[in-house]
């Protein structure tokens, strides 16, 4: 639901939110405590503390219908060939990085498309978070190049939308739509105490019950404010060197057989074989035995180092709950 009111500014907004009792504490950014819980169908996962709080998303603009990446421009079924081939060859990668496959094995469920979507593939699903300040800074900052700046126009309005607790709560019932996407190895959603939600077939964001979308107005000094927060974005996108296979892999354009053919099957009713590979080649996609993305055994040893010397979970909190379910005697 899209509310009619434009707010002033963010904190207007916020303050209203407040007095309604639909917020949290501003004070919650940065790296959570998390922990491990099962969120429906034996699926562990890191959650982010505090545990089922409202969830957000902040836009520097409104767009109506809000629907996922993937789709945005009307792509064509070769375009959205190409973004799944794009994001199963990321799969087919970090599923072998040595830490991936530890937390596999002590039963971690890996969502590879949403951390891919939170690496900026196009995937059926949206970035959100359980963080105020994280929405806050993408709602009233821009990005050019690998900087951020603070909005500053009266009359362009931005938007911040809204989960409530209950829904957050209630996704556990079912095959939930809203998904942690937990520390992983990756800082970067550790940081952003990222969640996604899917939105397939160009589901829109705007007809998900409920989700509240609120306009505010930019004013300079709460943006840079809110920019200075976070440290001008470092905060939020500290040096990660496992996002850079990442992000090589996105704008890639030699991908392995494995992944086309795992992509394949989903729309071999679209195109044959031999069709799709020429017009993957008319696109400069080459399909090779392997595409050359995966770790090479020096990173493989620099990596397992980092594991050892315990540099990749340093300063990340982690807890379990424990219970007792009885059984028959």
């Amino acid at each position: 639901m899209v509310y009619n009111h434009i707010f002033k500014n963010i904190d207007a907004l916020v303050d209203f939110l407040r007095k309604e009792g639909w917020t949290m504490d501003k004070r919650y950014y940065g790296n959570a405590p998390y922990e491990v819980i099962d969120y429906g169908n034996n699926r562990f996962v890191y959650y982010p503390q505090p545990k089922f709080s409202p969830i957000f998303r902040g836009q520097n603009a409104f767009y109506e219908p809000c629907i996922a990446n993937k789709y945005r421009g009307n792509p064509d079924n070769l375009q959205l060939f190409i973004e799944d081939l794009r994001v199963e060859e990321y799969r087919q990668v970090t599923s072998k990085h040595p830490y991936i496959k530890k937390e596999i094995e002590a039963g971690i469920y890996y969502d590879y498309k949403a951390l891919a979507q939170h690496y900026e593939f196009k995937t059926s699903m949206l970035d959100l978070t359980n963080s105020l300040p994280v929405a806050a800074f993408f709602a009233v900052t821009y990005k050019q190049g690998n900087s951020f700046y603070p909005m500053k126009k009266q009359d362009n309005a931005g938007v911040l939308y809204f989960i409530p607790k209950d829904t957050v709560v209630n996704s556990l019932k079912t095959a939930p739509k809203l998904l942690p996407v937990g520390w992983q190895v990756f800082r970067r959603p550790g940081e952003q105490r990222a969640f996604t939600i899917k939105l397939p077939n160009y589901e829109d964001f705007h007809n998900i019950p409920p989700v509240f979308a609120f306009k505010f107005y930019y004013d300079q000094k709460v943006s840079e404010r809110i920019l200075n927060v976070f440290k001008g974005g470092a905060t939020l996108f500290p040096y990660d060197p496992f996002a850079e296979k990442a992000a090589r892999i996105k704008d890639g354009k030699v991908f392995s057989k494995q992944s086309f053919e795992n992509v394949y099957k989903s729309y071999k009713a679209k195109f044959s074989k031999e069709e799709l590979l020429n017009k993957l080649k008319n696109q400069n996609i080459n399909i090779n035995h392997d595409s050359g993305w995966d770790y090479t055994s020096d990173e493989i040893n620099q990596i397992s180092e980092m594991i050892e010397s315990d540099e990749i979970s340093r300063g990340r909190v982690a807890t379990t709950r424990l219970f007792y379910k009885p059984g028959k005697k």
